[in-house]
């Protein structure tokens, strides 16, 4: 065995906990939550049919203390930073020990105030992913330049349109009308 391989074999790396940049002193409590919705749909008889599903943002709640020693500042300047980063509302990154979290956001930011933490920074945080989607416009030719433009025409100036009534007997039903004539009649 070579003294780099005993390193590796020695060595621990723990990924180092922050909130959107800051480190706290101890992490108490960290509960991610990733969730898939279903659709349902009903069909004959009640039965429903899941032909869909999406994942929704993900949400991470954490329970976290600062000392004035740890924070590298004073508690009230750290509790008033945490606040600004919720009210600039600029996706961060959340690291914890199993994973890092993208494009999060403060839902809420809550400070616990008792005997066992008045000199001490606790906060309860409840995050939530903001799923980023890119979009794209385009624009359409004129219309007199397209093979079809009543097909694939642009819909704008197209004035107000009103409903035609049927002047064809036959079209004038519906199918469900048209299928009970035929097998009462």
């Amino acid at each position: 065995m070579t003294w780099l391989s005993q390193l590796y074999t020695k060595a621990t790396f723990r990924p180092v906990r922050t909130i959107g940049g800051f480190t706290a002193t101890l992490t108490v409590e960290e509960v991610a939550s990733d969730d898939l919705t279903m659709t349902e749909h009903p069909v004959m008889d009640g039965a429903a049919i899941t032909d869909h599903a999406y994942l929704n943002p993900t949400r991470l709640a954490i329970r976290a203390q600062w000392d004035e020693v740890g924070a590298g500042m004073p508690l009230d300047e750290l509790y008033t930073k945490l606040r600004n980063l919720q009210a600039s509302r600029v996706p961060f990154d959340v690291v914890t020990g199993k994973r890092i979290y993208r494009n999060m956001l403060f839902k809420s930011l809550g400070v616990t105030d008792d005997a066992m933490t008045d000199n001490i920074l606790s906060i309860n945080a409840q995050l939530q992913e903001i799923i980023i989607v890119q979009i794209q416009t385009t624009t359409v030719p004129p219309r007199s330049q397209q093979k079809e433009p009543g097909r694939t025409g642009s819909t704008d100036k197209a004035g107000k349109k009103k409903a035609q009534e049927v002047k064809d007997p036959v079209r004038a039903k519906s199918a469900l009308r048209s299928i009970s004539e035929t097998f009462s009649g």
